[in-house]
């Protein structure tokens, strides 16, 4: 994994240093943050019901749960040398399994691969995800960067249908999509900005995703499951288009928890899919 993208992304991690005063900081933000939720969720209880209704929803609750877990994967992290983690909402997890339904073949089999699983916070959600009293997925797979963060979610997990990864995504999709077909069948890829602390310019970055895509898209049925920051995205519609992908589903989610509630801004998540190949009917079938 000692790439020049992959150190760049590890001197990025490292920017932060550990002090009283940061905690401090960290602690009193996070109040203040919860008391201009609290506020903001008084103000906007009278609102439109119907201009709310295709947007995320949450309890206090979920709101709470989602500061604390921002803080301890963002803040914490750096605060000790380490690379901060971005990980999946437990809150969005069920709607990536329900939009996922909707496209999965169900008769294939299915390999899940988080590309940048960070602890592997959607691991063991997506092993245990079922559809009409099976198994959604055979296996799944995390990939993560850094050797700290990939200890953490080795240990998290003992599940034998679950494998993580410490390594570069790019090579390692480009080898599982080597063959004829990926571990028996098809997989479904989640990407959710891996690369957002790496300052990478446009350009390796489109370079980066563009050799992914090529990779996936030698597998017809295959499924890329994208979700974008809330104010830009690593891998752009055009790329994906220009890679022969088709946009299947998009929703809006909350990664952020309730800092999407604040702002008013939530995540697009889409699914694009490698289109299958249509066998013409042969003179037998006609």
């Amino acid at each position: 994994w000692d790439s020049p993208s992959n150190r760049r992304y590890s001197r990025a991690a490292r920017t932060t240093t550990n002090s009283p005063t940061m905690y401090w900081y960290t602690a009193s933000g996070g109040g203040l943050i919860l008391v201009v939720l609290l506020l903001r969720r008084r103000l906007t209880a009278s609102s439109d019901g119907a201009s709310k209704a295709a947007l995320p929803q949450s309890t206090l609750r979920e709101d709470v749960a989602s500061v604390r877990q921002w803080f301890a994967n963002l803040i914490g992290p750096t605060l000790r040398g380490r690379p901060a983690c971005k990980p999946t909402m437990p809150a969005v997890i069920p709607t990536v399994v329900e939009e996922l339904k909707q496209v999965m073949d169900g008769e294939l089999s299915w390999t899940f691969v988080d590309c940048g699983c960070g602890q592997g916070t959607m691991l063991q959600p997506m092993r245990n995800a079922t559809v009409d009293g099976r198994r959604l997925f055979q296996r799944v797979v995390g990939v993560e960067l850094d050797p700290a963060t990939h200890r953490e979610a080795v240990a998290a997990h003992n599940d034998p249908a679950i494998e993580v990864v410490c390594g570069d995504m790019f090579p390692f999709v480009d080898k599982l999509c080597a063959g004829d077909d990926i571990l028996g069948g098809c997989a479904v890829f989640y990407i959710y900005e891996p690369l957002w602390m790496a300052n990478l310019p446009a350009e390796e970055m489109r370079r980066l995703y563009g050799g992914l895509l090529d990779a996936v898209a030698r597998h017809p049925g295959s499924v890329i499951a994208y979700c974008s920051a809330d104010a830009y995205r690593e891998i752009g519609a055009s790329l994906l288009e220009e890679k022969g992908l088709v946009l299947r589903r998009a929703v809006k989610v909350a990664q952020n928890g309730a800092f999407n509630k604040l702002r008013g801004v939530y995540n697009p998540l889409e699914f694009w899919q490698v289109p299958r190949i249509s066998t013409p009917p042969t003179s037998e079938s006609l």
